[in-house]
């Protein structure tokens, strides 16, 4: 494995993470590739997102009433989907480790399942 592909893919957020946050980190790349910058929003949007929205539908069509109880699938999904969310960020290079991604599927993946029983 090489030593860039090492530094991309850990398994903990690097040590300048806080640094992905500000407006101004994804500038270098957005100058480098602006077309390929507004593709990369929209597909961060969809990966972010995706997992709710599906999540709703799929209760919706799944049971004949919904209660309150699918806004904790819908939070869910939302966490969910930042763990695919990381993925994007590899693209440019703003990976937060395996953890993150981990972590998020595993809470959002229960927050679904424990909504998905209580709305039965």
């Amino acid at each position: 494995m090489s030593k860039k592909r090492k530094e991309t893919f850990n398994w903990k957020p690097p040590e300048n993470y806080k640094d992905f946050f500000y407006a101004s980190s994804d500038e270098a790349f957005k100058a480098e590739h602006p077309i390929g910058y507004v593709f990369l929003v929209i597909l961060g949007l969809v990966v972010l997102f995706l997992p709710a929205i599906l999540f709703v539908i799929v209760v919706g069509i799944t049971y004949e009433s919904v209660n309150h109880w699918v806004i904790l699938g819908l939070t869910g999904g939302f966490v969910f989907g930042i763990g695919l969310f990381n993925y994007v960020a590899i693209i440019i290079k703003q990976y937060l480790g395996h953890w993150v991604s981990i972590v998020s599927f595993l809470i959002g993946g229960a927050l679904m399942f424990v909504s998905w029983l209580l709305c039965r």
